[in-house]
């Protein structure tokens, strides 16, 4: 099955992302992302407004490709524990695939543009754990903490994890069962 070509809006959109990941936000000149893309310079404009533009819908793309990945975990018969679990190891996963993904993402909520983007991204995400939390606390299986605390809790050890994981450590399917598990214990009541 051939796979099929890259759009120049995809070239921009990849090569902005590996820059940044790469080497950080101050790298991600026009120039250095349209060359990383194989055309001119000017054609950038063409796709975007401006280069803040493009980082923007870079992170979006990042968040849309990640609330994918975790969405069927939210929803089943499964008790919210056990879809939180699933949701915890599909958003690791997920990133884990995606390591250059993953490290523009944590740059980018250290830059202003994070300030500009307003979270609408991230909040499809935030939403599907704050449901799952809901109905944990409704079903008497998650502590009532405020939802920033246990947002935390959820979410530090997917990018702990996943920043050692990039100085070659490679963490085991039992040690992530694990680390979800932890993860889990932190809410429950």
């Amino acid at each position: 099955m051939l796979t099929p070509a890259l759009t120049t809006k995809d070239k921009l959109l990849r090569a902005a992302l590996e820059i940044v990941a790469r080497d950080g936000f101050e790298a991600a000149t026009t120039a250095a992302i349209a060359s990383s893309a194989g055309v001119a310079e000017g054609t950038l404009y063409r796709h975007f407004p401006s280069k803040d533009d493009l980082l923007i819908e870079v992170y979006r793309g990042i968040k849309q490709s990640v609330f994918e990945a975790i969405s069927d975990g939210e929803h089943g018969d499964e008790a919210p524990d056990a879809r939180a679990k699933r949701v915890w190891r599909k958003l690791y996963d997920t990133y884990r695939a995606d390591s250059d993904a993953f490290m523009f993402g944590q740059r980018f909520a250290e830059s202003a543009l994070s300030k500009r983007e307003g979270g609408a991204a991230h909040e499809a995400i935030s939403g599907a754990v704050r449901r799952l939390r809901a109905a944990g606390i409704e079903r008497g299986l998650f502590k009532d903490l405020p939802g920033d605390l246990l947002a935390n809790l959820f979410f530090a050890p997917v990018g702990y994890m996943l920043k050692t994981e990039l100085k070659g450590r490679r963490w085991s399917e039992a040690e992530l069962d694990a680390a979800a598990e932890a993860v889990l214990d932190s809410w429950r009541a």
